[in-house]
């Protein structure tokens, strides 16, 4: 039997040391090559500079080693957990992107090659490795993601935050200039007329298929969702979170086959018919009916934003406007660096000359699916650039500390509970 601690071949009718075993954790161990293999990966994908033979490397290996031990630690437990689906496809997207920077980053395919031979690798070798690196670590995330989520809050002390800020600070960059504002954005609404229409409508659509109706081409037909209509409806697989509440709530409760009955989300009205189910996710297809805004219901909201301008130009607080007027899918205050303006929507450009109290408005933009938007704003502050400090980011460093210290302990329990043994 070969013995524990090495793996052996036959060569020339010899046995020949090729492999050594240098920890195992449970029912698992961890070769001297896998450790090469990731020290190649470093400096092949991620540009790490590799010392020569020497206590520097030995080092860097005794660091791989752990982090591998630790890996291995949460794969284990991971694989207990049925409830977790990997995105294999993503996986392959993930692989296919990493292929081309690396090609970019060497100049070529026939230079990565190359450089890939220099380390005793081919393409399909190298691929085969970033596959098993990305499908770990998407594994790890969706773990910790839920072992996080049911952590236990550990308490930190204010030492505790000002040293991991103190840690940190020769690492962070300088503060850009930041103008903060608060804002009350203006959704215009369609009429009470007009939504009976789209309901109407939707009603109609929804008989002709009860039936017997095609669905694709009923949606082709009726459907307002300029994206879908065409491709009759086809959303594609989606996850939970990935469409607007109500339509969630309705397409995940559904069988395979089944046609909704009317959704009303803040689009419109939806007839949602779910086609197949994996895992956490569904494919489906939908027809959605929109009521029609006519620019009388558009002017209304200028009109009312006109009003808040008045208002807020008074000295009434943007939280109660906010909360009887805005839009609550748009944030009520935002902070954005200088150099960042221009990513905002077109017409927010004003406030890269404005002032602290300064209310600028209503200033009128469109979203990307091309409905109108009104925005009243209120400059809170303009900050110069400068030096982070410890209250800029003490949310930050409080939230990075507690996930830091979560995850420890996870690792603690998991060690706690899995034979580990590391050989020298």
């Amino acid at each position: 039997m070969i013995s524990p601690e090495l793996m052996t071949a036959q060569v020339l009718g010899e046995e020949d040391v090729v492999d050594r075993v240098m920890a195992i954790v449970g029912d698992s161990i961890i070769l001297q090559t896998e450790i090469q293999e990731e020290l190649q990966r470093m400096a092949m994908s991620d540009g790490v500079t590799l010392p020569d033979p020497g206590p520097e490397l030995d080092q860097m290996m005794s660091q791989v080693l752990e982090q591998m031990i630790n890996q291995t630690l949460v794969l284990q437990e991971a694989a207990r957990d049925t409830l977790l689906q990997i995105d294999e496809s993503g996986i392959e997207d993930r692989v296919a992107s990493r292929i081309d920077e690396v090609t970019q980053q060497f100049g070529g395919q026939s230079a990565l090659q190359q450089a890939l031979e220099t380390d005793g690798l081919n393409l399909a070798e190298y691929r085969e490795l970033l596959r098993t690196q990305i499908r770990q670590e998407q594994t790890q995330q969706l773990f910790l993601q839920r072992s996080l989520q049911n952590a236990p809050t550990i308490e930190l002390s204010e030492d505790d935050l000002l040293e991991s800020f103190q840690a940190a600070r020769g690492q962070l960059q300088q503060r850009p200039k930041i103008i903060t504002f608060t804002q009350v954005v203006l959704k215009p609404t369609p009429s009470e007329m007009a939504e009976q229409a789209a309901r109407a409508e939707a009603d109609s659509v929804l008989g002709e298929i009860r039936s017997g109706g095609d669905f694709e081409e009923l949606a082709q037909l009726h459907s307002d969702d300029i994206g879908s209509a065409e491709l009759g409806g086809d959303l594609g697989w989606f996850r939970r979170g990935a469409m607007v509440a109500e339509f969630d709530d309705a397409a995940f409760s559904m069988m395979d086959g089944q046609v909704s009955d009317i959704v009303q989300t803040e689009f419109g009205y939806h007839i949602i018919k779910i086609e197949r189910s994996r895992g956490g996710e569904k494919r489906g297809r939908h027809i959605l009916v929109m009521p029609e805004m006519t620019e009388t219901d558009v002017q209304t909201a200028r009109d009312t934003a006109s009003v808040v301008l008045e208002q807020v130009k008074n000295g009434e607080p943007m939280e109660i406007l906010f909360a009887q007027y805005s839009d609550q899918e748009a944030p009520d205050t935002i902070p954005v660096p200088f150099d960042q303006i221009d990513q905002l929507p077109l017409g927010y450009g004003v406030i890269s000359t404005a002032m602290a109290k300064d209310v600028i408005g209503p200033i009128e933009y469109q979203t990307p699916r091309g409905d109108v938007r009104l925005a009243v704003v209120k400059v809170e502050e303009v900050r110069e650039a400068g030096a982070y400090t410890f209250e800029d980011l003490r949310g930050q460093v409080a939230a990075q500390l507690q996930e830091q210290r979560q995850y420890a302990r996870i690792l603690e329990g998991l060690r706690a509970k899995t034979h580990i043994e590391i050989r020298k």
